[in-house]
């Protein structure tokens, strides 16, 4: 066996229903993976992440006829035996919210602010937040027999630190500061393309 490295990206815009991981070479494949990706229902805020992976592959076999299911799991023909996520970026997109955006924001989407009520201290500190469907089995009813459903919406935020990064959609970044360019941490990892 003759075993050769590669490096390869893959990226994910975190949904709350279903989270799918997309093979890229670049930025511009990582626009495009988040521009179909977006959460639609709540497209205020959303976390984007992107991995470096190194994968080893046997260069002694190639095979040419791979099914789709299976296309992630060879590099031109050649298997990929062992794979190490070794480096992570996260990002927050596409823009800086306050406790007074994001309760705007839930008045026109749900028609309430779902108890969002951090405290005063927070009124100029910008969050990252997100909405949590909830639901619970409740009573039986006496005239189908069946188990009432009780769902209701929540929500989650947390202020945002230095170590968090907040972009637009341009890939620009906002927080923690704003520079105008892509962030440093997405440089450094797509700069990074050969193997350890």
């Amino acid at each position: 066996m003759t075993p050769k490295v590669f490096v390869r990206f893959k990226a994910a815009v975190r949904n709350p229903i279903l989270t799918l991981k997309n093979y890229i070479s670049d930025v511009a494949d990582l626009q495009k993976v988040i521009a179909v990706n977006k959460p639609h229902n709540n497209d205020i805020q959303y976390c984007v992440t992107v991995w470096r992976e190194d994968c080893v592959v046997d260069m002694d076999k190639k095979y040419k006829n791979i099914s789709l299911y299976h296309q992630y799991d060879y590099i031109d023909g050649h298997p990929i035996i062992a794979t190490d996520t070794d480096t992570k970026f996260e990002f927050i997109m596409p823009k800086i919210l306050y406790p007074n955006d994001i309760r705007q924001y839930l008045w026109a989407q749900f028609g309430s602010t779902l108890n969002f009520k951090p405290d005063a201290n927070l009124a100029n500190t910008p969050l990252t937040f997100s909405v949590h469907n909830q639901s619970s089995v409740g009573l039986r009813s006496c005239v189908a027999g069946a188990p009432s459903i009780i769902e209701w919406k929540t929500v989650s935020y947390r202020p945002l630190s230095n170590k968090d990064t907040v972009v637009d959609t341009n890939l620009n970044q906002l927080w923690p500061e704003n520079t105008g360019k892509l962030p440093i941490g997405l440089t450094q990892l797509f700069n990074q393309e050969k193997a350890r």
